[in-house]
């Protein structure tokens, strides 16, 4: 296996992006007099987009609050709002230096609209440093379909068996084996129960970001 370029999901796994989130969507709770949420447990549901968010919310409040006017609500608030609190994962950065020191491109592949994420990785001081980002709205299908990461692979020119992705849903893993690269489950992602992952049957599980180092060098 000679790994040329890893590929990162956002939210959970390259980033932590929950208090930006859970902070929008309280704020928009709070105008509408519905109780708020606990922003740890929220992590949670995060992978399942504005959909999921919005779910959990009703069941804070114990009835359907899931509507078209909340969720534009709560994602006109969030495009404003996406980089107050948002930051890498703990260990990420060093990970990051150390591909670039190898000389291992990198690069996102997420379901997220680009309007959240050009301003996130601008926000982090990543978007020259990534080889690649490829946002939901790029594509017709988002994970678990694997347009997205064959997209990347065009963006890179490289073969499917040089690239690791790594995710902390299974949707992730999913999208990687169907695009055939090899798959990592981020462990220290936004993952409730870490016994789950097992059945993913992920290439790999790492408990921090560093650990991919291991397979590569």
């Amino acid at each position: 296996m000679k790994i040329k370029t890893v590929l990162f999901d956002l939210d959970g796994t390259l980033a932590d992006t929950s208090q930006d989130m859970c902070n929008s969507l309280n704020a928009v709770l709070s105008e509408r007099n519905l109780q708020q949420v606990d922003c740890k447990n929220l992590k949670f549901h995060i992978s399942r987009g504005a959909v999921g968010i919005i779910e959990y919310a009703s069941e804070v409040n114990g009835r359907s609050i899931d509507s078209s006017l909340m969720r534009s609500d709560f994602l006109n608030h969030y495009s404003k709002n996406c980089f107050e609190r948002t930051s890498l994962t703990k260990g990420m950065e060093q990970l990051l230096i150390d591909l670039e020191n190898l000389t291992i491109k990198w690069g996102v592949v997420t379901n997220k609209h680009s309007k959240y994420v050009n301003k996130i990785m601008s926000g982090l001081g990543l978007d020259a440093r990534a080889s690649c980002v490829v946002t939901g709205n790029m594509v017709d299908e988002p994970k678990p379909s694997p347009e997205s990461l064959i997209k990347a692979m065009c963006l890179l020119n490289e073969n499917p068996e040089n690239i690791i992705y790594l995710g902390d849903d299974e949707r992730d893993i999913t999208a990687g084996k169907s695009a055939g690269v090899f798959t990592a489950a981020a462990d220290f992602g936004f993952i409730k129960d870490s016994s789950v992952i097992e059945t993913w049957n992920a290439d790999y599980i790492f408990k921090e970001p560093l650990d991919i180092m291991k397979i590569i060098q």
